[in-house]
């Protein structure tokens, strides 16, 4: 199984985090790789010849068939996932930032949270048939769109803003802070949240701060720290991130990424796992 990820052009980045190719090599049989909850949505377009699947873990590991020839919408994740494929599967995708496919697409995003739907967007769905040169198309599609008129569905807000405070906060800012610096109210950040994500904001800040857990267990294996004493560390994270204890931490973790904090800060530290974890 191979997996490439390529920029979008400069004036798509605050929207699209990336375009990607990923296919299932014929010598290598049936794969399977596990995607962790972050906020963002993807289109994919299954441009290969045999039918892959999702098992989004928040509906019960219910699989959801995408089929080839079409273009589906994954929308944000509660929970983890899995997403299997057999020998000649070929997807191609586009990953948008949280916030950033509502802002191209008059798409709410409720309806699509942990599930994956198709989506009638037939222009597109036959250019992602073809991984050869994915960005540079895509880039001139989007390009193409824009000389039509705004691309913008946001509204008066600045969800980019809003999302780069959450961020940058590791997942630590309050929903009262946050709609106090955009001058609405907590239902109305809400609603906001519920069309630009699909899900509150509370729920967005636990997976912001998921993800710093995420990117503080990369860095410790990057300077050797882990897994030794890897308790204590976990538990320093635990302390500084907010959560009650380390029991908090590992029930939030296994939720979001479906194994324990300590269990994937040894496969950071070994290189052990194969593509099978982000």
């Amino acid at each position: 199984m191979s997996f490439a990820e390529f920029l979008p052009k400069a004036d798509w980045r605050e929207h699209i985090a990336a375009y990607w190719v990923r296919k299932t090599e014929p010598d290598t049989g049936p794969s399977g790789r596990r995607v962790y909850a972050d906020g963002c949505v993807d289109l994919i377009c299954n441009a290969g010849e045999s039918v892959a699947y999702f098992y989004p873990m928040a509906r019960g590991q219910q699989a959801i068939a995408l089929h080839p020839g079409r273009l589906y919408l994954g929308g944000t994740m509660t929970a983890y996932g899995v997403l299997k494929s057999d020998v000649e599967c070929l997807l191609t995708g586009i990953r948008f930032w949280p916030g950033g496919f509502y802002a191209l697409f008059p798409q709410n995003m409720q309806q699509v949270v942990d599930s994956v739907i198709e989506f009638p967007e037939g222009e597109l769905c036959t250019l992602m048939r073809r991984a050869e040169n994915l960005d540079e198309r895509l880039d001139r599609w989007f390009g193409d769109r824009s000389v039509f008129g705004p691309l913008s569905n946001t509204g008066k807000y600045d969800f980019v803003l809003l999302r780069k405070r959450m961020y940058d906060s590791g997942g630590l800012a309050s929903v009262e802070a946050l709609a106090e610096e955009m001058c609405v109210s907590n239902r109305t950040l809400e609603r906001i949240f519920n069309e630009n994500v699909g899900i509150p904001p509370k729920e967005f800040l636990r997976i912001v701060r998921f993800q710093e857990v995420l990117s503080r267990l990369r860095n410790a294996a990057g300077k050797n720290e882990l897994p030794v004493a890897a308790k204590e560390s976990l538990l320093q994270i635990a302390f500084e991130l907010g959560y009650f204890d380390h029991a908090h931490l590992t029930n939030e973790f296994k939720k979001y990424a479906g194994i324990l904090p300590s269990e994937l800060s040894h496969f950071y530290k070994t290189g052990i796992a194969g593509g099978q974890y982000f």
